[in-house]
């Protein structure tokens, strides 16, 4: 009895801890954001001046909303690569579930 309670007391004790660090860390990174955030930022000489030529004609074409068979198209492409990503993603993550349990069994024997 009183060996878990010691335990149990050092298992508390270290979550404290654990808790109060993280609160530190938390609050110091806020502090570091805020005084970042305050800093003024680099400013170029006074003396250096740029000319910026302002083009009147447009070479580029204005954007324009895709039509409703190109929606469709990139909607159906993109579903069939998700489900395509995950069935790879599930069959990755049977293989290694499977080796850890025959890992496991073969230990136990």
């Amino acid at each position: 009895m009183l060996f878990s309670s010691l335990i149990a007391h050092s298992v508390a004790t270290s979550v404290a801890g654990t808790t109060i660090r993280t609160l530190l860390i938390a609050v110091l990174t806020l502090g570091a954001i805020f005084l970042v955030g305050r800093s003024k930022p680099a400013m170029p000489e006074q003396g250096s001046a740029v000319r910026v030529k302002i083009q009147k004609t447009m070479n580029t074409p204005l954007y324009r909303e895709p039509d409703q068979k190109h929606r469709i198209n990139s909607a159906t492409q993109l579903g069939v690569g998700s489900l395509v990503a995950g069935a790879m993603l599930a069959l990755v993550i049977s293989v290694v579930l499977a080796y850890l349990v025959t890992t496991t069994t073969s230990l136990l024997k």
